[in-house]
């Protein structure tokens, strides 16, 4: 005998299911059964992976949902009356798909997309009636299984009889004829519980008694038994209630009996079921035969009934095409040829047209042709609301992207491969990538659901899987543990798997204390640790939530929501429930639109440089620009002063004078400090030279030491090797090194004669056990053919492989350097608005204030915030007077303000400038705190010297705290005017001197606590005696030391890294800021003994190790121990001449208080000043 379960949810039911469809797949095929359904809670997540898993199997698949259905007796926006599982029919061309499909969009078609929304994903009677009968053929192509969980099976606790038959027969009145099931369940729970035997003979009556089928399954929620455990800790998490709580209620499953039971075990529940309703042998057998009659109805076909594997496209009309979609791209290509490539001729030309031809068939042959112009068209739709875009990712292997616009990226000039974005052998969609500015992302997306229409658009989604601290705060909620505890114990655990979790308190010295308590077993206190770990572990990677993805639209046509359900984002547009992973198997068009910050950044550069220098011979002026050949300034600079960032050549000395400096903070990808020093020591000279960064500071060339050759082989420190003459052409540009996928495809087809679309299958083989082997097995052979000594076979099949999971596409890399070269070029010419952008968009790895110290270093001057000149974005002003007077300045913005609300701000912009502060008042309408918190941050200075008024800023702001300590007047929470607040008729020049100004630390520590950035001196200036007094060495004089100096460095964290490295042991860099610059540090094993807890917990750090000498601009520090600067006890004074090392020296007694109680104190901000999440 075998058995279908026709109700099992996935681990894609968030905080629910436990098991993945893989497992589940591979126990039901184990146990004989030749079909599985998978029918996940509120929608469709795990199917795609359940189809997937079946097919691997060799199982059909069967197709449902768990869904919630409003109670018709009650509130029918907020009242659920209980839980169906509706199953799709299959082997009908698709219409129970679509119907599941439509019923699911239905049900979450009132939610909002935001976390904790009032109105849950569920549908009405009525709503669900509608979509079980095929509109064309009024037959059935759903069945709902009215089970323990729906209204009718809650009804039947107790004694309770005539309440379970009068809901019953409202769903038969309400459901089409053959579309209800009832579903018989029995946990085996005691007696008069849910779940229990009597409670599944009472529905096995119930359906008898209607002449309604009854099926038989068991609920599953996790694939063995020993899952139990997880779902009480999911329950707990859904419920946000502790397991005691979950117990008492109850709440929790009533034992471990969900399981995917063998067919045998299902065979010996459906006999205790009959065996206890009184009924026989032929009972038992109709109740199996239902089930499997069921099952066999939908069971479905993956190609005809869900469109697996079949591309889907915009329909040509949609996208303008009135004809062959093939001959109207070629003719936009040869639209382009001219317009990219004026004057080519001879063999550039044959070249060029050799290659467009090779692609045009390609994709003619696939029949791609409307995907592309799909493409162009959301490209061109871009571009025309004035929004900088940029291609990404292979698709700038493609000639044909660069003529239509799609792409920036000259294949031709980067000499990149056309196979490794699109080949026959691969008949998949292609992967086109688009960067937006984020700030304009939304607006994109819903520009592309205005031009092809709602039926034809959908957000893509993903799943958010357990990471390890949001594990560990879920296993304790379920123990029931101390918050604060737990929170603490999340903070230390820094980027492993959950899963990992025990071998972390092994392996990491920050885990030592925490370690040692778990392994104190005798007290109860650390048997729950010991649990808490364990439970933690369980919950590694299973999905949490579904939320919109970052970058994916998919675009189909109008069968689009046939084919997927869909559920409101929390940008309110409708996202699928599938996500990246099911796209290609579900024939879906993907385009990823990703919003840049650094694109935001550079576009609002470009415009500050044109609001300030409104003509070109000003932008030429300002910016040291060439004078062209006319002597009027560049072509890329037009006569109103725009810039145009895609036209500016890509060989300006000063932009690689900067990027040679290693000075790139904000320079999109080099300006980590492992980046910074990778340029340091290769100090690049031309574009290529970025290319070829960007592709090696990645984690496979990293782990598999390609960076330490190459570097050697560039300045001739070891002679350039090849392992054949043959490969020579193929690695010369990077030195005889293999750094790029392209490199890789060349090298199969040099030694094998493959071809470059079948050496790119195979790359992608490298790295899977079971195809790497035949793979092997192939180049060895082949290269034997072609008469490649052993010797040469092995050495470059050890290449291959190694390169296997790694590397990086030279594409990519080329996509990269465009905004980085961009960045520079900007820092480089005009780094005023650059770094305007930067702090208005924060695009970078570091906190903002690390961008402010920045502009210090760069002499910008820092014009603080002022109620009529600040704006609501950051600004670039000439200074005015003082000894910066004529020098080009950055107005802080009123935006960056914690607590100022949206409103507030428009207000206070609209209605500038104000002449006093009872004009702002009644204007603005500002509350009370925000008048308060403008005041700290010294927005009324200007105001207060126009008064001529004696007293300061602390006397203000006393005064405004004295005020809102007064009661509110009922009803009056915002001012609305002078005579309506109690501060009404004071005047800032009436005010009484009475309070000393506010020292720096003070004014530091109210930038710091409001805004996130120190602007009136960095936050170590009042750290500097101290420092001094234990002989800290500064970032700017670093480089004047020699190779494994001792020194001690101090600062505040700005950037902490765990990069994979080739050894496997984890390697701890941190950068530390100490006004002068960067410090980057490296924490071996060793030091990260020393160090413990520091590590990850201390914002600001004293460092002791030896300088690390990188090249001629490159300098970092190897560190050997680390303290905490605010914990002036535990410092390395100097030794006293007569006292013990490691004592306060006397003298330092004398230092004032800000020396050890700096700025920071109080504040908890740590992500947004230190980088350091909490």
């Amino acid at each position: 005998m075998n058995f279908t379960h026709l109700h099992v949810t996935t681990a894609f039911s968030a905080h629910y299911g436990v098991s993945w469809p893989e497992e589940l797949a591979a126990a039901a095929a184990a146990d004989g059964a030749t079909a599985l359904a998978c029918t996940d809670r509120d929608g469709l997540y795990g199917t795609v992976k359940h189809l997937k898993a079946c097919m691997a199997a060799g199982l059909d698949a069967i197709v449902g949902v768990d869904l919630a259905v409003f109670d018709d007796d009650g509130d029918l926006r907020t009242q659920l009356g209980g839980r169906v599982v509706v199953l799709a029919h299959g082997h009908n061309n698709g219409a129970g798909y679509r119907a599941l499909c439509r019923l699911i969009s239905d049900a979450h078609a009132r939610t909002t997309g935001k976390a904790q929304g009032a109105v849950p994903a569920a549908v009405t009677r009525a709503e669900l009636a509608s979509r079980t009968l095929d509109p064309e053929t009024l037959q059935p192509v759903l069945t709902v299984l009215i089970g323990p969980d729906s209204d009718v099976g809650r009804a039947m606790g107790g004694r309770r009889y005539l309440r379970p038959r009068t809901l019953f027969k409202r769903w038969l009145d309400a459901m089409p004829p053959g579309t209800l099931a009832a579903e018989v369940v029995s946990q085996l729970s005691p007696p008069g519980e849910p779940l229990s035997t009597a409670h599944a003979v009472r529905m096995l009556k119930l359906a008898a008694e209607h002449g309604v089928p009854a099926v038989l399954s068991n609920a599953v929620r996790y694939v063995a038994e020993d899952g139990a455990a997880t779902a009480d800790v999911l329950d707990s998490a859904r419920t946000l209630k502790s397991l005691p709580e979950l117990s008492a209620a109850p709440l929790l499953q009533p034992n471990g009996q969900g399981w995917l039971k063998p067919a045998a075990r299902m065979l010996e529940l459906a006999k205790e079921i009959i065996h206890a309703a009184g009924y026989g042998t032929a009972d038992l057998r109709r109740l199996l035969a239902q089930t499997e009659a069921l099952a066999d109805r939908c069971r479905m076909d993956p190609v005809a009934d869900m469109g697996w594997k079949q591309p889907v496209v915009p329909e040509a009309s949609v996208i303008g095409i009135a004809g062959d979609a093939l001959a109207e791209l070629t003719q936009r290509c040869e639209a382009g040829i001219s317009r990219r490539f004026p004057g080519i001729s001879g063999q550039g030309k044959q070249q060029m047209r050799d290659r467009l031809d090779h692609e045009l068939r390609i994709i003619d042959s696939l029949g791609f042709a409307s995907y592309f112009l799909t493409v162009a068209e959301v490209s061109r739709m871009i571009l025309a609301m004035g929004v900088r875009a940029a291609a990404r990712g292979s698709g700038a292997s493609s000639l044909v992207n660069y003529l239509i616009d799609i792409s920036q990226v000259n294949p031709l000039q980067h000499d990149l491969i056309f196979e490794r974005f699109l080949s026959r052998d691969r008949a998949t969609l292609p992967d086109i990538d688009i960067d937006v500015e984020s700030a304009e992302r939304h607006n994109v997306y819903r520009k592309i659901f205005e031009r092809f229409g709602a039926e034809r658009v959908t957000l893509m989604s993903m799943q958010n899987g357990y990471r390890a601290r949001g594990a560990v705060r879920d296993a304790g909620l379920a123990l029931g543990m101390d918050d604060a505890e737990v929170g603490e114990i999340a903070k230390q655990l820094w980027r492993f798997s959950a899963r990992h979790f025990r071998e972390a308190l092994v392996e990491k010295p920050e885990l030592k204390e925490f370690a040692d308590r778990v392994e104190q077993r005798g007290f109860t206190e650390n048997q729950q640790l010991d649990l808490l770990v364990d439970l933690t572990e369980r919950l590694d990677r299973l999905p949490r939530h579904i939320s919109m993805h970052p970058c994916g639209v998919i675009l189909g046509d109008a069968t689009l929501l046939d084919r997927t359900p869909v559920q409101p984002s929390g940008l309110g547009l409708p996202m699928s429930q599938f996500d990246k992973h099911d796209m290609d198997p579900m024939g879906m068009l993907k385009l990823d639109v990703l919003g840049v910050r650094m694109q935001s950044a550079m576009a609002f550069a470009v415009r500050e440089v044109i609001r300030l220098h409104p003509s070109k011979a000003e932008v030429v002026a300002a910016g040291a620009h060439p004078a062209g050949p006319d002597g009027t300034g560049p072509a890329y600079i037009a006569e109103d002063g725009r810039i145009d960032l895609n036209a500016v050549p890509l060989d300006d000395e000063p932009t690689f004078e900067l990027i040679r400096s290693t000075h790139t903070l904000g320079c999109f990808q080099i300006e980590s400090p492992g980046q910074r020093e990778l340029i340091g020591k290769m100090a690049p000279r031309e574009f290529n030279d970025l290319i070829i960064d960007i592709s090696l500071f990645r984690p496979g060339p990293m782990k598999s030491d390609m960076v330490r050759p190459f570097l050697e082989h560039r300045h001739g420190f070891a002679p350039e090797v090849y392992p054949h003459p043959d490969l020579k052409p193929v690695l010369k540009e990077t030195h005889g090194v293999t750094v790029f996928h392209e490199q890789i495809l060349k090298t199969f087809d040099v030694m094998t004669e493959c071809g470059l679309a079948r050496a790119d299958e195979f790359r992608r083989a490298l790295g899977n056990e079971v195809l790497e082997a035949k793979v092997e097995e192939f180049f060895r052979k082949e290269a034997r053919v072609r008469n490649y000594s052993p010797e040469v076979v092995d050495k470059v099949w050890g290449t291959l492989k190694a390169f296997g999971s790694f590397g990086f596409c030279k594409a990519h890399g080329a996509a990269f350097a465009v905004p980085t070269y961009q960045s520079a070029w900007l820092k480089a010419h005009h780094p005023e608005a650059f770094l305007a952008g930067l702090w208005e968009h924060d695009p970078g790895m570091y906190p903002k204030r690390l961008l402010v110290a920045e502009a210090r270093r760069l002499g910008i001057p820092i014009l603080p915030l002022d109620i009529n000149r600040s704006q609501a974005e950051y600004r670039v002003e000439r200074v005015e007077s003082g000894p910066d007077r004529g020098r080009l300045g950055i107005r802080l913005s009123l935006n960056g303000i914690f607590g100022l609300s949206g409103a507030e701000l428009k207000r206070i912009v609209a209605g500038q400038p104000y002449d006093s502060l009872a004009d702002l008042r009644a204007r603005s309408r500002l509350s009370r705190p925000s008048i308060q918190r403008l005041a700290q941050l010294g927005a009324f200075d200007s105001l207060h010297r126009a008064s001529g008024g004696t007293a300061n800023r602390a006397d203000l702001v006393q005064h405004l705290q004295k005020l809102q300590a007064r009661p509110h007047r009922k009803g009056v929470e915002v001012i609305e005017g002078q005579l309506a607040l109690p501060l009404g008729d004071v005047e800032l020049k009436n005010l009484t001197a009475v309070l000393p100004p506010p020292s720096m630390v003070d004014n530091v520590r109210a930038e710091l606590d409001l805004m996130a950035v120190d602007v009136s001196e960095h936050l170590m200036t009042s750290h500097r005696p101290l420092l001094d007094r234990l002989g800290v060495t500064t970032a700017d004089r670093l480089l004047g030391l020699r190779n494994g100096t001792e020194v001690l460095v101090a600062g505040v964290r700005v950037a902490t890294q765990t990069p994979p490295m080739r050894g496997g042991r984890r390697v701890v860099f941190i950068s530390v800021d100490d006004g002068t610059g960067c410090v980057d540090s490296v924490f071996f094993h060793e030091a990260q003994e020393q160090a413990g807890s520091l590590l990850f917990g201390t914002r600001l750090l004293l460092i002791r190790g030896t300088t690390r000498r990188t090249g001629p601009r490159g300098i970092s520090i190897s560190a050997s121990m680390a303290w905490d600067l605010s914990r002036p006890e535990t410092l390395p004074f100097p030794e006293p001449e007569s006292g013990a090392a490691g004592q306060r020296p006397a003298e330092l007694d004398g230092l004032p208080l800000g020396s050890l109680a700096g700025p920071l104190d109080g504040i908890g901000r740590n992500l947004a000043i230190t980088g350091l999440g909490g």
